[in-house]
C-alpha cells in the first residue's frame, strides 16, 4: 500500500533538515539546501494522489470482495458474506481517494472476518483477497522511479 504524500514529504523535510544540513558546510549549498526543503514544505499540501491509481485499486478491491462474498456464500458463511458485503456497501462512491481507503479498510475487515472461518471453507476467499493485494503491490511498483541508489551510494 502505498505511503501517504504527507507523510512521505515530513519525512524527506525532517531527514534533510536534521541529519543533512549539519553536515552542508558551504554557504551556497546550504542556500540551495534550504531551498529545496521549503519547496518541499509548500508543495505538500498541494500534492493529491492521482485518481486514476486510486480508481484501479478501488476497484479490484470490490471485486476482491465481492469474490470473497461469494465464496464465503458458497461455503455455508452467510453472515461472513454479509459483513464483507456491508464492508464495501459503507465505501463513498467519490472522490477516488476516499473511495480507496475506505475499501482499503473493508479489505482488512474482510481478512478479519475471514479468518475466523475454518479451514478449507475459507481458501476461496482468502484466494480472492490474496490476488487483489499482490495485483496491488504491483500497481504501487508500477508507479516508482528508478532507484538513485547506485549515485547515493557513491555521494
Amino acid at each position: 500500500m502505498l505511503v501517504p504524500i504527507e507523510t512521505l514529504i515530513d519525512g524527506v523535510v525532517r531527514t534533510l533538515t536534521d541529519v543533512v544540513a549539519p553536515d552542508v558546510t558551504t554557504r551556497t549549498a546550504r542556500g540551495q539546501l534550504y531551498a529545496a526543503i521549503d519547496v518541499l514544505r509548500n508543495l505538500r499540501d498541494r500534492v493529491e494522489p492521482k485518481a486514476a491509481l486510486a480508481g484501479e485499486e478501488a476497484a479490484s478491491a470490490e471485486a476482491a470482495l465481492a469474490g470473497a462474498a461469494r465464496a464465503l456464500r458458497r461455503a455455508g458463511a452467510v453472515r461472513e458474506a454479509t459483513r464483507l458485503d456491508g464492508a464495501a456497501a459503507a465505501a463513498p462512491s467519490g472522490p477516488p481517494a476516499e473511495r480507496a481507503a475506505a475499501l482499503r479498510a473493508a479489505i482488512a475487515v474482510a481478512l478479519e472476518t475471514i479468518d475466523g472461518v475454518e479451514g478449507a471453507l475459507g481458501e476461496s476467499a482468502r484466494a480472492a483477497i490474496a490476488a487483489h493485494l499482490a495485483a496491488q503491490a504491483m500497481r504501487d511498483v508500477a508507479v516508482r522511479k528508478p532507484s538513485l541508489l547506485a549515485e547515493i551510494s557513491r555521494g
